[in-house]
């Protein structure tokens, strides 16, 4: 909320506004046979850009400020939508003057307060003091005793004389100001001080948030927009409402942003813009000196610039004006890099640099080698700008550029490194970086003839090339052989090799290679991550485990990156092979390094899904829905935006809480933008998911439709991707096909972890056959629990013994537990379980509480009423004495009502009660599906 008083304290307001995931019209077009839209339109009127509170906060400041607000923000932030708003709410009982500033008005003295001078004599305004007096009288006179509001829009661009005029009328209580301006230090003096005196209150308008933009987004293209598209639109835009909106517009003209299967999907993307936001962007810099225009080139250029670099070669009072008028951003890492708060604004102003300008430009940066020294983004951003500019980069320099842009998942840009090498498929080393682009493209195929022609030979071949070189195009060699199960053998040779050279080699690591970042130290590192990754499809996870205990002991020996990545790695290792306490506390400890500016958003993103995982199989459901997804925040290039990988490690765990509605709200983008582009190969499971999610929701039809596109399997799956997508697809199958091949599939599961030492994933399954009907698993699962750590295997110990028993309060006990873990599809299952026990001398207390806590879960779960009703088997008769009964009618009422006897309700409500299991009538409304005390 807004505060009133001092102007010296800044308000910062978000303009965003709508409700996401609510049921849209799409809009109309020509849609084609496989869902995909031939061109989209954009609607014209788009919903508000600030929020109802944001008016509001306006309003209170108004009503506590001695003199008036001050609304700053960039052009397109909804400064002038959000003052009209908030004077539209005082128009009735106030007098309103709406005065607009502009650069022709401000070379003429009062110039922009011409519509109020006009009836005054002419030689008035060679006397402010005249003029001030008479503006005050006619002002008061045509208020006629209201409260009098000068609006001015571009405050900026008013004269000196004006701002001193309007300053005066603040300063002797004549009216209040409504002032707005894009740039406050282009104030007048005046205008300035009223802000140090107290009598403005200013208000900063901040760029959406990722998230208020994808719910604005949603809400003015009338529909779902995929996470990946909405990113991507956010990152450029810079969070500008205006930008938004008009990239939005352009992208589906030109067909890159369109409509697929109902959601707003990105096809292609492109810094080719429009003329509309050409023009646009720049006329708003038109006005800006030399200085700031040369800042904006070398941004523009250079992308991410080291500030101390930036100031070596431009005013320190550019940088600031560009800053404070939110034009760049200068972050609070160290070093502290600068970049374009708009990626628009930096394609718009690079189209227009001259290629011998941009050759000028970068021969100055050059000459800052030595603050841009282990800046990956700028070594990378400096590779590219040297290709633009056709000048010729060293190998070294090209392929260290080529090893962070694959890094960066930046794959075209490592593509277009390597291949402008003469000879690059001579080179091991760009092979290495070639092989590894067209991987992150799904290109598998042409990677592996990549390959192929470089290792054609045997490995003699190579005996004159450096340990590290050969070792990084053996680690590429073994990641392609990795996506087919036919080769995995043949993977498992190529890093014993690898392992078997280092072993032999000195034990005195290498130099590093002229700044390629190859010596041996590192290839050690990169050996240990594709040995994890290799285990990772066979499910080696105790081998897995013991190397990297080995390799972590020296744990601050390696970069954060390393440790974040075999960190994550031996999470997961350690929950599937039964250490899930301890793999939950390492996680804990990493979770803040997935936010590490130092971290690649590619390894942080990859990490984080690990550590969620490990969370799960822990029990600590509560920290794995808490993990804020790397990036969300961060205005990283489209090229780093993967489409799963913002939405859809959540929106499995959403499925694996059992809560339907949450799931589909989040696969559902994630699905349509995934059929129009999958290079990592996740189709499967999100369609696997979503079928999940639909049965729970009651839509079994568009379940079979998700199971059968999610069996076009296209890559192969990691052991944790297939035998996560397997226990959905079993839980899916309860549903469409009935309890008996579920359970059959989930034994069949467990009994494959335990044989391949993975208790973790062991007792995930067994816990769900249990939960299904077959109490006949309830012993092993307190096996298997009692050999696992962990808040999860506590539970289904617990959920095992309480089910060989029979023991009703115990399974109430496990029930709770669940709950107080946020495992609520857990806790319903067995608080379910209980209400349809066939223990006829069982606690009517129990059942009343098992009750309250099936209907608590279910809230929670927001899955339909899944045949409460039609479970309890009630006739139509007795359901309806039982709505009435609920409501708290008499008997006599209820028989009144029905032109029954009473004799005949008490018979009717008895047999209720029985098939119920309930004692009391106040139970009627829990036992009914209701919490809020009886049925509507």
């Amino acid at each position: 909320m807004l505060t009133a008083g001092s102007a010296s304290k800044v308000h910062a307001i978000r303009p965003g506004g709508g409700t996401r995931f609510q049921a849209f019209d799409l809009p109309s077009a020509q849609v084609s046979s496989d869902g995909v839209e031939s061109k989209s339109v954009i609607p014209t009127a788009w919903p508000p850009i600030a929020p109802r509170a944001a008016v509001e906060d306006i309003g209170l400041a108004l009503a506590a400020s001695r003199g008036g607000i001050l609304v700053t923000g960039p052009s397109g932030s909804g400064k002038s939508y959000l003052t009209t708003r908030a004077v539209n709410e005082i128009r009735e009982s106030s007098f309103v003057v709406v005065i607009r500033g502009s650069a022709p008005l401000a070379r003429s003295p009062y110039g922009a307060l011409n519509i109020l001078l006009s009836d005054l004599d002419p030689g008035y305004l060679a006397h402010p003091v005249l003029v001030l007096s008479a503006l005050s009288s006619l002002l008061r006179e045509r208020a006629d005793g209201k409260r009098v509001y000068l609006v001015i829009e571009n405050a900026s661009e008013l004269d000196e004389l004006a701002a001193m005029t309007v300053a005066q009328l603040a300063r002797n209580g004549t009216a209040q100001l409504i002032l707005t301006a894009t740039d406050p230090q282009r104030l007048c003096g005046e205008i300035t001080r009223l802000c140090g005196d107290g009598f403005l209150d200013r208000i900063d308008l901040k760029p959406l948030t990722f998230h208020e933009s994808h719910d604005w987004l949603e809400a003015g293209l009338g529909a779902k927009v995929s996470p990946s598209a909405a990113h991507a639109l956010w990152a450029a835009s810079g969070g500008n409402p205006h930008y938004l909106k008009m990239l939005a517009a352009e992208l589906a003209e030109s067909g890159a942003l369109l409509v697929h299967d109902s959601v707003w999907v990105l096809a292609s993307q492109s810094e080719n813009h429009g003329r509309a936001i050409t023009d646009l962007i720049t006329t708003r810099l038109g006005r800006m000196n030399g200085g700031e225009r040369k800042v904006l080139e070398i941004l523009s250029l250079a992308k991410t610039v080291p500030l101390e670099a930036l100031l070596s070669l431009a005013s320190s009072d550019d940088v600031d004006s560009l800053e404070k008028r939110s034009i760049l951003v200068v972050d609070d890492s160290l070093p502290r890099m600068v970049r374009l708060q708009s990626q628009l604004v930096g394609d718009v102003v690079r189209s227009n640099v001259p290629l011998g300008r941009s050759n000028e430009l970068r021969n100055m940066m050059a000459g800052t080698a030595d603050y841009l020294l282990g800046q990956p983004s700028t070594t990378l951003s400096m590779a590219a700008w040297a290709l633009d500019c056709g000048a010729k980069l060293g190998i070294d320099e090209t392929l260290a550029a080529a090893a962070i842009a694959n890094r960066q998942l930046d794959a075209r840009l490592a593509l277009r490194l390597v291949r402008s090498l003469p000879n690059h498929a001579g080179l091991p080393l760009a092979v290495a970086e070639e092989a590894r682009a067209l991987m992150t493209l799904g290109e598998l195929t042409e990677a592996r003839n990549v390959l192929k022609l470089h290792l054609g030979g045997s490995d003699q071949a190579f005996d004159d090339v450096p340990l590290s070189e050969w070792g990084r195009l053996k680690l590429a060699e073994s990641t392609v052989l990795l996506a087919r199960p036919d080769t995995t053998a043949l993977a498992a040779e190529v890093l014993a090799g690898v392992r078997r050279r280092l072993e032999e080699a000195t034990v005195v690591a290498l130099p590093d290679e002229a700044g390629t970042g190859t010596s041996t130290a590192e290839l050690r590192e990169a050996l240990v991550l594709a040995e994890s990754q290799a285990a990772s499809y066979t499910g080696s996870y105790a081998e897995m485990a013991v190397r990297l205990e080995e390799v972590l002991q020296d744990f601050e020996s390696h970069g954060v990156e390393f440790r974040l990545l075999a960190g994550s790695w031996l999470c997961e290792a350690w929950a599937l092979t039964g250490r899930q306490s301890e793999a939950a506390d390492l996680a804990e400890q990493l979770v803040a390094d997935c936010h590490d500016p130092a971290v690649s958003l590619a390894a942080a993103r990859r990490a984080a899904s690990r550590l969620r995982f490990a969370f799960v199989l822990a029990g600590h459901w509560d920290a794995a829905g808490d993990m804020v997804q790397p990036g969300d925040a961060e205005m990283t290039s489209s090229a780093e935006a993967l489409p799963t990988a913002i939405d859809l490690p959540k929106a499995i765990f959403h499925c694996l809480q059992g809560r339907g509605q949450d799931a589909l709200e989040a696969l559902v983008p994630v699905i349509s933008q995934l059929r129009v582009q999958d290079n990592e190969g996740m189709l499967d499971i999100a369609c696997t998911a979503a079928a999940y999610a639909s049965v729970l929701q009651g839509e079994q039809e568009q379940a079979v439709l998700y199971l059968k596109e999610a069996a076009a399997e296209v890559r192969r799956p990691t052991w944790r991707k297939d035998r996560t997508q397997k226990y959905l697809r079993a839980l899916a199958d309860e549903h469409l096909t009935g309890p008996e091949a579920a359970v059959e599939e989930l034994l069949r599961q467990a009994d494959s972890a335990r044989d391949e030492g993975a208790p973790g994933h062991e007792i995930f399954c067994l816990s769900s056959a249990v939960r299904l009907g077959h109490v006949a698993a309830a012993p092993q699962l307190l096996e298997a629990a009692l050999a696992c750590q962990g808040q999860f295997a506590e539970l289904c110990a617990l959920y095992g013994r309480a089910t060989v028993s029979g023991n009703a309060e115990m399974l109430l006990d496990a029930a709770r537990l669940a709950e107080s873990m946020q495992n609520d599809r857990f806790a319903f299952d067995i608080a379910e379980s209980l209400l349809n026990s066939e223990q006829v001398q069982m606690d009517r207390g129990v059942l009343r509480q098992a009750r309250q806590l099936a209907e608590t879960c279910r809230q929670r779960l927001r899955t339909p009423q899944s045949g409460n009703q039609e479970g309890l088997k009630l006739t139509a008769r007795e359901l309806e004495i039982a709505k009435l009964a609920a409501k708290r009618e008499s008997n006599k009422g209820i028989a009144a009502k029905l032109h029954v006897s009473v004799r005949t309700v008490e018979g009717h409500l008895y047999q209720i009660f029985g098939k119920l299991k309930i004692v009391e009538r106040s139970e009627l409304s829990f036992a009914l599906g209701s919490l809020e005390g009886g049925l509507s």
